[in-house]
């Protein structure tokens, strides 16, 4: 499934892909000082719970879900390439997968620290995923700060045909990759 769309500084974008889940674009940055954006797909009743994040190592400093300068890219470099990652298809691989995250995250206060990485690396490759490939069309940012004031994106969603996408996007069947590896 393809979305498109385009946004100025400051916008929100918002749409359902199926289940519940809403694909997300939401502004980065504070004080009237734009950045970017930040990318997340969650259940419409619980937009905290995303279903990229926890499935997307490393879990520390990922700029994948994030369009604009951070985690040590400038705005280039975040904005040209496709920023390609894995997304959970329901709630219960989410609630299955978070305590492990944090464990792996926070050994220290997982019941078993020594086996705590292991443990998630090994439920990642249980889980059912869909793939997100976020591409950035065309963008015009500050050439000072790299406050990026536009974007023109594209958003191609790849699940199993189990997911059941929002019908009205016009979801066409496409092969879905294997995460097993």
């Amino acid at each position: 499934m393809v979305l498109t769309g385009e946004l100025q500084a400051g916008d929100h974008f918002e749409k359902v892909i199926g289940r519940e889940l809403v694909f997300r674009l939401e502004p980065l940055g504070r004080d009237g000082d734009l950045h970017g954006w930040q990318i997340s797909l969650a259940p419409s009743h619980d937009p905290d719970s995303d279903y990229i994040y926890p499935i997307n190592p490393p879990l520390r400093f990922n700029g994948l879900q994030t369009l604009g300068p951070g985690y040590s890219d400038d705005t280039k470099t975040s904005l040209a390439n496709p920023h390609k990652m894995r997304f959970l298809l329901d709630r219960a691989d989410y609630d299955r997968i978070w305590p492990l995250l944090e464990n792996a995250l926070w050994p220290y206060s997982a019941p078993r620290p020594d086996k705590a990485g292991d443990e998630y690396i090994g439920a990642l490759k249980t889980l059912a995923m869909g793939l997100l490939t976020f591409t950035v069309r065309s963008y015009s940012a500050d050439p000072l700060s790299g406050s990026v004031r536009q974007i023109s994106f594209q958003a191609v969603f790849t699940a199993p045909r189990s997911f059941g996408f929002n019908r009205a996007l016009n979801p066409k069947p496409a092969e879905c990759p294997d995460f097993s590896e």
